[in-house]
């Protein structure tokens, strides 16, 4: 294999081993969750952690801790506690389900909406930005290759697969 000078490895047949793949997603993914956490901390002093726990409350109010956890992937206990923190800095509000006190639902203040709004607004400009170093064509290739990986680890992770 060769190092063409951009940090490409090729064999001399111009293909890559799935190594390769392998180290460029795991770059890729990387830089993707650096790059969506220092925006965070920039823009309201958000972790990471806390904006996962947070995506669907954007979409949806009143939503059960125990969906946010999930969909955050983090435990009940561990989302309880990011939204302890949350709510202490007027970002969420929670309270006792009417139906079931059991449950507590969780939304967005008016400033945690704000504040998540603003974030997803600044991360899809630098996305924009960076997605303006391909040309259309490689745009559509991108996306193409993306949406397809997207389901091949997805199926991997499932156990489904059939490789």
């Amino acid at each position: 294999m060769g190092d063409s000078g951009n940090g490409d490895m090729t064999t001399t047949d111009g293909d890559v081993g799935a190594e390769d793949i392998a180290q460029a997603a795991d770059a890729l993914f990387v830089a993707m969750r650096r790059a969506r956490s220092a925006g965070a901390e920039h823009i309201g002093g958000l972790s990471l952690a806390q904006v996962s726990l947070l995506e669907p409350l954007a979409a949806e109010t009143d939503i059960p801790v125990g969906r946010l956890a999930s969909s955050a992937d983090v435990s009940v206990p561990t989302a309880t506690r990011m939204l302890q923190q949350l709510e202490a800095k007027g970002i969420v509000v929670r309270r006792r389900s009417p139906e079931d006190e059991r449950r507590v639902l969780v939304s967005l203040t008016d400033e945690g909406s704000e504040r998540l709004t603003l974030l997803r607004s600044r991360l899809r400009e630098r996305q924009a930005r960076a997605c303006e170093a391909f040309t259309p064509t490689e745009r559509v290739l991108l996306v193409t290759f993306l949406r397809r990986l997207t389901g091949l680890v997805a199926e991997s992770g499932s156990g489904s697969a059939s490789a």
